[in-house]
């Protein structure tokens, strides 16, 4: 099972298109969290380039057993068009995102090396416009402790918003918080509430993936 602790991708999706001796290439990035999703992009995008000559892809998702790469050249010369791509989403350490690049082609053959290089050179313009997050193992937990417990804890807390970070709050016979923390960091969170209060009750959630910000 692959559970990587913190990933890069990407916020939303983005395109952009190139223009390679007389052909258009356009390529479109988004984030996908499922190998379902991805091919759900990769039909609308179809549908939305029906008239192109090529709909090359490449995509990598992390999924409950493992990182999952897929790639296809879409009948454009074998190992000119997918596989370059993926291997630019992989140089940018890039994970649970699909690339999509259209070709109209312009009447000019470009060659194989010509292809890869276009290829490549329409998914890196793509993912620099991108929108790019660290996505974390992240766990929801609830804090409950003491009013003469909580300045002390909110004060130190403002130091520490890199490991967790305090999403909700309620007053009422004890002080109720609301916490994300960084899996990695759900041990730090245990012991500094300990020294602050024994009476304080900690409990966390299950893990899933998104941004501590």
């Amino acid at each position: 099972m692959v559970k990587l602790q913190s990933f890069k991708s990407i916020a939303e999706q983005t395109c952009c298109e190139l223009k390679i001796k007389d052909s258009r290439f356009i390529g479109t990035i988004a984030p996908v969290w499922s190998e379902g999703d991805a091919h759900a992009f990769l039909t609308r995008i179809r549908a939305e380039y029906r008239d192109a000559s090529h709909n090359v892809f490449a995509f990598r998702v992390l999924d409950s057993r493992r990182l999952l790469e897929r790639q296809s050249d879409d009948g454009e010369p074998s190992g000119t068009a997918g596989r370059p791509i993926l291997d630019v989403v992989e140089g940018a350490e890039l994970v649970n995102v699909c690339v999509n690049v259209t070709r109209y082609f312009g009447g000019t053959l470009l060659g194989t090396g010509g292809l890869v290089r276009a290829y490549q050179a329409a998914a890196r313009a793509a993912i620099s416009l991108a929108r790019t997050a660290e996505f974390r193992r992240l766990l929801p937990a609830r804090l409950t402790m003491p009013y003469n417990v909580y300045d002390k804890f909110t004060h130190t807390a403002r130091s520490y918003s890199h490991r967790y970070i305090v999403t909700d709050s309620s007053f009422a016979e004890d002080v109720d918080l609301t916490i994300v923390c960084a899996e990695d960091s759900a041990e730090f969170l245990r012991s500094f509430v300990t020294s602050l209060s024994q009476s304080a009750q900690l409990t966390f959630g299950e893990a899933y993936y998104g941004v501590l910000s």
